[in-house]
């Protein structure tokens, strides 16, 4: 019977250092109840509830696949590393797999600050015992002390009792920045490596949006919509921005396009990237540049990047619709930068920095957001909220157009409805 007591109050996520407690709380009250011939049943549930802590489990969490192996892992290890870009489900992932060893009996407590964990974990009172670290380095950037965190972080994973376990959600790119390496393989602590938290397939990311809609009740028309976009591209795979979206959708505008949908789900994003803007013009313009000559799969320059920021006037590229024919069997010269372009040392400065920070990433020599989370949030930039601003993003937009990229130009040009130059054909004979 006592066995079967405690199966049903681990169910209600009474840990099992407080089990004996509790049943000793619930003995006295039956212990009443016949005395009094009283009720027992409305006693008992109240102080079920008053003995139960909360659920650290996300509410309307749904199953990815790797939860069992990721719960093996953390028992088997101890310690569980989760890593990934923001939004992507860390957290979310944590908190289930907490909530499941809460069911089983552990005591969970949920915190940023490792101090708190350490203290926690390393006591010797208390039983079996669960330490969720949400961001401790910092979410968005390295907080102040975010190296001696890791230092105790990293001492901490050496000692955990057996009864113990340590789940740590971090933010990909500010662990790079705070642990200095080029690559999550580069950051293990000790023998633990990053379990990376990826975007979600496309069904479970129709789940998800299926499910928040329906809590915050989106509309039909927005819900087809949404529906459409998340089918048909990789704009909208992350569990933050589509349920943000639904918690939000009332503040589109009517006949809202895809544009504004994406920039909505990604306005977090966008006030991140206004905050690295504020550090400088040379912060500001490269962002925008970067945002107008880049796709989520395809990158740009630094030359070109430096013509898009510093070209002033000069459209090498935009070559008469008609070209250049020659009968001669000379091949005409190809069209030519008048200056070599370059940056200035403060957007080298920049662009080293957004590379530290993750913003950006590097691939050969082409450089890309590291996120479409990143360069949704870049985009809202191209608006401009001032006459001045909007000519800076034009003036910008037009050398990305008329430089000697194909790739730029393609990534660079509006819609073709609002395009005022055609394609480029240079044909040579």
């Amino acid at each position: 019977m006592e066995v079967r007591l405690q199966a049903a109050l681990r169910a209600q996520r009474i840990d099992s250092q407080s089990l004996r407690g509790a049943i000793a709380h619930l003995t006295d009250i039956v212990s009443h109840a016949k005395r009094t011939q009283s009720d027992i049943i409305a006693p008992i549930m109240e102080r079920i509830r008053r003995l139960a802590p909360d659920t650290v489990a996300a509410p309307g969490y749904l199953l990815r696949g790797s939860e069992g192996n990721l719960i093996d892992v953390l028992n088997s290890q101890l310690v569980l590393l989760l890593s990934g870009q923001p939004r992507t489900g860390k957290t979310w992932i944590a908190r289930e797999i907490a909530s499941a060893l809460q069911m089983a009996g552990f005591e969970v407590r949920v915190g940023q600050h490792v101090d708190e964990a350490e203290r926690f974990l390393t006591e010797a009172a208390g039983g079996e015992r669960l330490y969720l670290l949400d961001d401790p380095l910092g979410s968005r950037e390295p907080l102040p002390g975010a190296s001696a965190s890791l230092a105790t972080l990293r001492g901490l994973i050496g000692r955990i009792p057996r009864n113990r376990r340590l789940i740590v959600a971090q933010s990909e790119p500010v662990l790079l920045q705070a642990t200095h390496q080029p690559s999550i393989e580069n950051c293990s602590l000790g023998t633990h490596g990053w379990v990376v938290v990826g975007g979600l397939t496309h069904d479970l990311a129709l789940a998800v949006w299926s499910r928040a809609s329906e809590v915050h009740s989106v509309p039909n028309d927005l819900w087809r919509r949404l529906e459409a976009l998340i089918m048909d591209g990789e704009e909208l795979r992350d569990v933050g921005a589509i349920t943000y979206l639904a918690q939000t959708h009332a503040q589109l505008p009517p006949n809202a396009s895809d544009a504004e949908i994406i920039r909505q789900a990604r306005s977090d994003a966008f006030d991140f990237v206004v905050q690295l803007a504020e550090k400088g013009p040379a912060y500001e313009s490269l962002l925008r540049a970067v945002a107008l000559a880049t796709t989520n799969s395809t990158g740009a320059s630094d030359t070109e990047l430096s013509f898009i920021i510093n070209g002033g006037d000069e459209e090498p590229g935009l070559v008469p619709e008609l070209g250049v024919w020659s009968f001669s069997g000379d091949t005409p010269p190809l069209p030519q930068y008048g200056v070599e372009p370059s940056f200035t040392e403060d957007q080298m400065a920049a662009l080293n920095a957004l590379q530290r920070r993750r913003v950006v990433d590097e691939v050969g020599d082409l450089t890309l957001f590291s996120h479409p989370y990143l360069r949704a949030g870049a985009q809202a930039l191209l608006r401009g909220d001032t006459r001045h601003m909007r000519e800076q993003v034009k003036a910008q937009r037009t050398r990305g157009i008329a430089c000697l990229s194909d790739r730029v130009e393609l990534a660079s040009s509006p819609p073709p409805s609002l395009s005022r130059h055609g394609p480029r054909h240079t044909h040579a004979f």
